[in-house]
């Protein structure tokens, strides 16, 4: 990394990309890749995979020995919205046996701390690991996964009571600065964890899209300053304020610097994909494609407790939730 190239410079520069907001690809960093295949999540095939990718890149300890490390987590959606019965892991969060291999190798290199962090919907005054816990996830094994490891819901300033302000290179075209949690600040090392998947509006989420996440819904959520610091955000997402530009930033963030710009999904957050495979056949007209960019009805989406019909319509059945004791089954 160039030695005039801070890491909040570059933290800004990737949420800026996140946003929809243009970068010369030209003065992007750029950095080897490292691309292996897994077979399975099981810890004695995941960590072996893992450590040969990370060797190729020149290894860990000279990113992360005796420094901070914060690793973004990819939870949208919430923690009870599901695929049928599939664990959550296996679906549209990160494997949990993905994060806590790489803590692991992470912690073996030499990393002081590492924090978890995400923009939980819970209130403020609930432990972060309670999200987990709805998930059916182990926080003991992540806690053993590293001598020391923090928890973050970003969605909030955090014990200082104020967001950090990371402004955009260039100016940005949404806004020009976004305010974000400590957390994204203080570190010395910034990961980000994602599930490959289809989206909607960017066609593709990957580590780059997870980066929308870092903007908290106190400040850049629908219904954002309307609510009690302790209330409940479940529910609340940025579609009204980031997609489609309804409403304004709340707590002193900065406001757009171009009220008139389009208000579309597809100027405000672009689309970053195009079809993975060939569209489907139409049923009604064999001679015709169903171009819906990833060959299924974009129509057909989770919803919590059940899904939407392509009539728009909801079924419930295998998709509702069961409960039992604390847990979603």
């Amino acid at each position: 990394m160039p030695a005039d190239l801070s890491r909040r410079s570059v933290l800004g520069s990737l949420g800026a990309a996140a946003m929809g907001l243009s970068i010369k690809a030209a003065n992007a960093p750029a950095a080897p890749v490292a691309i292996a295949r897994c077979k399975s999540y099981q810890p004695s095939q995941l960590i072996p995979v893992l450590e040969g990718m990370f060797d190729k890149l020149g290894g860990l300890g000279r990113l992360v020995k005796g420094k901070t490390v914060a690793i973004k987590l990819n939870f949208n959606g919430g923690s009870t919205v599901r695929l049928g019965f599939l664990p959550l892991g296996d679906t549209h969060w990160p494997h949990p046996d993905l994060l806590a291999a790489a803590m692991h190798l992470m912690a073996r290199a030499g990393a002081r701390t590492i924090r978890l962090v995400e923009c939980a919907p819970i209130p403020w005054t609930t432990p972060f690991q309670e999200f987990f816990l709805e998930a059916n996830w182990s926080v003991r094994d992540l806690v053993a996964a590293a001598p020391r490891v923090e928890f973050e819901n970003t969605n909030y300033p955090g014990p200082s009571g104020k967001f950090v302000r990371l402004p955009v290179p260039g100016g940005g075209l949404l806004y020009p600065a976004y305010d974000v949690n400590h957390s994204y600040v203080d570190c010395d090392v910034f990961v980000s964890i994602a599930k490959f998947k289809d989206h909607p509006t960017t066609g593709v989420t990957t580590v780059m899209k997870n980066l929308f996440g870092l903007t908290p819904l106190m400040v850049y959520g629908n219904y954002a300053g309307k609510w009690e610091e302790n209330d409940l955000v479940a529910g609340i997402d940025r579609i009204m304020q980031l997609h489609r530009g309804v409403g304004r930033p709340a707590y002193g963030a900065l406001e757009e610097p171009d009220p008139a710009s389009p208000r579309e999904d597809g100027y405000r957050v672009p689309r970053i994909g195009g079809p993975l495979r060939r569209p489907a056949r139409s049923p009604r007209h064999p001679g015709r494609h169903q171009d819906h960019g990833w060959g299924a009805d974009p129509k057909s989406v989770l919803h919590p407790g059940g899904t939407r019909r392509p009539d728009g319509g909801h079924e419930r059945g295998e998709h509702r939730r069961r409960r039992c004791g604390r847990h979603e089954l």
